[in-house]
């Protein structure tokens, strides 16, 4: 050995030998760093043989390995000798972080901080309060000025009460234009797009086909099953004393099961067919519907009616607002089951089961709620178009003839669209 080695095991033993006399770790010329708000336990030497067996001297809490734990404790990581203690405090009281003090609420108690406040005496305010509200007087009060109420009384919507009587001096209501007279591009285009939308939101519900009829029995089309349950039948039969058990008999049980089953084959495919029909027309129909070429036809057709209507002399006197476009346009499409004639015979709805078939029904399960609302509001469109129709024969000659010609163009429209559909068809 060395002899820096030597004088080092030198000062090891003596410190060893100072801490087992006196039992502190400070001596003259040991440098003393425990401390500095750690509470020592103890500063003895101890000795533990560690799971390898090497022999670790602790020196408290000048060794080493001294860790703080969680609970603010400082223990030996290989000993696992708590050595000290660490003291920490709130250095602000509202501090709402993870507290290190203890929850003991005898340290916390005695005076609060700023010091005890006194309690307020309700009895002297309650006086206070009664003499000061007799210095008050009345002249002292100022009362505001009343200001005139310049705005109109609402007028009561509906019917008056029996007690009541209407006022005279209310201002007749202003209604709004009517209809326009100026169209536009733009606002054609406009309601184009909108009666594809009715259109899109009332074309959903499919048509009941024979399809969805109650399919039969898939057992009936078993050979096996049939016979066994004929043979079991007949033999109850016999056990019951209703029938004496012959074997001509039961042939004839077996021939008689073969010919219910091959009928019931016969009628399962003849269902399979019809089925396959339908579902190929409903296709084909589903197509005519759904194309583009159909839906801007119809919607051009509900368009060239809208216009041709707001020309005749229901819809120039109407004084309803210019927002029935949408049951007018469902009007349209549910008078495609019967069609819409003039006085005169021209056909300017024609009649389309291929598109008709798809409109919801009353009670569609199938039905949206926006379509429920169109075909609710459609019946007033039908009214609404069948009252303009007739309006035409009360106006002049010269004053018909635009609403005349718009419904010539809607009448050719609706011949192109019935050809276009049955070609799809």
């Amino acid at each position: 050995m060395q002899q820096d080695e030597l004088f080092a095991l030198a000062d090891q033993a003596r410190e060893e030998m100072r801490l087992e006399t006196s039992g502190s770790a400070c001596g003259d010329d040991s440098d003393c760093s425990g401390g500095g708000g750690v509470e020592s336990l103890s500063e003895q030497v101890m000795y533990s043989v560690d799971s390898r067996g090497d022999v670790h001297v602790c020196f408290g809490s000048r060794c080493k390995y001294v860790i703080l734990d969680r609970e603010n404790q400082y223990t030996c990581a290989v000993s696992g000798r708590v050595v000290g203690i660490e003291h920490a405090g709130d250095a602000d009281p509202y501090w709402t972080g993870r507290s290190t003090g203890s929850a003991n609420p005898d340290d916390s108690a005695g005076t609060p901080i700023g010091g005890w406040v006194k309690r307020r005496d309700m009895y002297a305010a309650s006086v206070a309060a009664y003499r000061f509200a007799n210095q008050i007087s009345d002249a002292e009060i100022t009362l505001p000025v009343a200001v005139p109420n310049t705005s109109t009384l609402a007028i009561k919507r509906g019917a008056l009460c029996v007690d009541e009587s209407p006022d005279e001096n209310v201002a007749p209501k202003k209604h709004r234009s009517s209809r326009k007279e100026n169209w536009t591009r733009e606002s054609i285009d406009k309601l184009a797009s909108e009666a594809v939308s009715v259109i899109d939101k009332l074309f959903i519900a499919t048509p009941k086909t024979a399809a969805e009829a109650p399919v039969a029995d898939h057992r009936l089309q078993n050979l096996e099953f049939v016979k066994t349950l004929a043979i079991r039948k007949y033999v109850k039969r016999c056990a019951d004393g209703d029938s004496d058990f012959n074997l001509d008999v039961l042939g004839n049980v077996i021939i008689h099961a073969n010919e219910f089953v091959r009928a019931q084959r016969a009628a399962a495919t003849t269902r399979m067919n019809a089925a396959a029909n339908c579902a190929k027309k409903l296709n084909s129909r589903s197509t005519a519907v759904f194309s583009g070429q159909i839906r801007n036809q119809l919607s051009q057709l509900i368009v060239s009616l809208w216009r041709a209507s707001c020309l005749t002399k229901y819809f120039m006197s109407s004084k309803k607002g210019s927002d029935s476009f949408r049951p007018f346009a469902a009007g349209i499409l549910y008078s495609l089951k019967r069609g819409l004639y003039l006085t005169d015979g021209t056909c300017v709805v024609p009649v389309l089961d291929e598109l008709s078939a798809h409109l919801p029904a009353l009670r569609s399960a199938t039905s949206t709620p926006a379509a429920k609302q169109l075909q609710s509001s459609s019946h007033r469109g039908i009214c609404s178009i069948q009252k303009a129709l007739s309006s035409i024969s009360e106006m002049d000659a010269e004053d018909a003839v635009p609403a005349l010609t718009l419904l010539r163009d809607a009448s050719r429209q609706g011949a192109f669209l019935r050809e276009v559909v049955s070609r799809n068809s």
